[in-house]
């Protein structure tokens, strides 16, 4: 029973309030009853002024420890009352959720005052159009709320544009705008294009920047005397800017500080590599430098105090850097060593097995042996009760 609306409290909040006087209790309770999820508790139904945090607690169930907008205001009068229904309600028509909703208006109180047909709706309707459909639209909206608070014809719109230019494609730019929501509201004339512009001035092939771009958008948000600097050190590393490779380098050199590449080179050379070992193993790979410290000194342990690889082979394979020890290398590995005892594998290359795909390697590896080792299967799984030994 709902019977606080008519406490005396709540009756002396209407004689005082002439635009909420004209709203019948029965209306209030009819609308937070069926807009907000039925979730309203009785003693906290809000009064004329409350709190962003309040409203959503008793609208979308927002918890206390949510991210919120502390200290913004919301009026609710018959107007306003009005409004966040018609803003909600257009937000649940495009598939948000209730959590997404909350989420939305903790971070971006202002989106409640939003004329759904002049602002949201010409909003929604172009991110529709290039390629935010079903659950992508919430997703990007509430990961980057400011959105809707672009201009659609001086930002928004220009903004893919010039991402189009760059990309090549409406998938390319939505993908990009899957992993760094904020492209379309960035400074993109100030920041991205100039950096665009330099790496085309270096020769680095447009298609391969696009790939750079979608794969990761915040290289190419680098301050561009950084961007120049990060180019001439590349260069200056043997890869040329046509090369494939050349994007990747860059992204692993944007990612880090001058100080933090020293660190990694010098840790490298603690393995007992020579610079001219490291380098080469980063024109192969340059991802692999991005691991941390611990990891690096656990693989070469492992390669080369238990594979027993020689020094050269982890040159010529840096990827293994970048597997996961516990998941991957380890689970092969003993695949390896039971059919080697079984007499069962003879002259493979094992830093070339660990780096294969996962079809190929259960195909080659453990699919074919398993009439011959029938739990071969749960030792690749990692199966405790079927340890190496119970196959020997």
């Amino acid at each position: 029973m709902f019977t606080s609306w008519s406490s005396k409290p709540f009756l002396q909040f209407l004689h005082s309030n002439p635009k909420m006087s004209k709203i019948s209790s029965s209306f209030l309770l009819h609308f937070f009853h069926n807009r907000f999820l039925n979730t309203i508790p009785t003693s906290t139904l809000p009064l004329a002024s409350v709190s962003t945090i309040q409203f959503l607690t008793n609208s979308c169930g927002l918890s206390s420890g949510s991210p919120t907008s502390v200290g913004r205001k919301l009026q609710f009068d018959e107007k306003n009352i009005q409004q966040y229904e018609a803003v909600i309600g257009f937000l649940k028509s495009h598939g948000f959720e209730n959590p997404q909703i909350a989420k939305l208006v903790s971070r971006q109180p202002s989106i409640l005052q939003s004329r759904v047909s002049a602002n949201l709706k010409p909003k929604f309707e172009f991110l529709q159009e290039i390629g935010f459909v079903g659950p992508l639209l919430p997703k990007l909206i509430v990961s980057s709320p400011s959105i809707l608070n672009k201009s659609l014809d001086s930002k928004l719109k220009p903004s893919f544009r010039l991402l189009k230019e760059m990309l090549g494609s409406d998938e390319r730019v939505t993908a990009a705008i899957c992993r760094a929501s904020w492209l379309l509201t960035y400074d993109f004339k100030g920041v991205i294009k100039s950096n665009f512009d330099v790496l085309v001035s270096e020769g680095v092939p447009s298609r391969n920047i696009a790939k750079m771009i979608a794969w990761n958008p915040r290289t190419i948000m680098q301050r561009v005397d950084k961007m120049i600097q990060v180019v001439k050190n590349v260069k200056e590393l043997g890869i040329e800017p046509k090369a494939g490779m050349f994007v990747h380098a860059l992204r692993v050199r944007c990612s880090m500080s001058e100080s933090h590449w020293k660190r990694k080179i010098n840790v490298m050379k603690s393995l007992g590599w020579s610079e001219e070992e490291i380098l080469t193993a980063f024109k192969r790979y340059p991802n692999y430098l991005t691991c941390s410290e611990e990891k690096m000194r656990d693989v070469a342990d492992f390669c080369f105090n238990t594979a027993k690889l020689d020094p050269g082979t982890l040159i010529s394979y840096p990827v293994l850097f970048k597997l996961s020890f516990d998941k991957r290398v380890q689970p092969r590995y003993k695949v390896l060593e039971v059919l080697k005892v079984k007499s069962l594998l003879r002259n493979v290359k094992i830093a070339r097995v660990l780096a294969q795909g996962e079809r190929e390697f259960v195909k080659t590896y453990v699919v074919k042996y398993l009439d011959k080792i029938p739990n071969l299967m749960d030792i690749y799984r990692g199966n405790i009760a079927a340890e190496t030994k119970s196959v020997l």
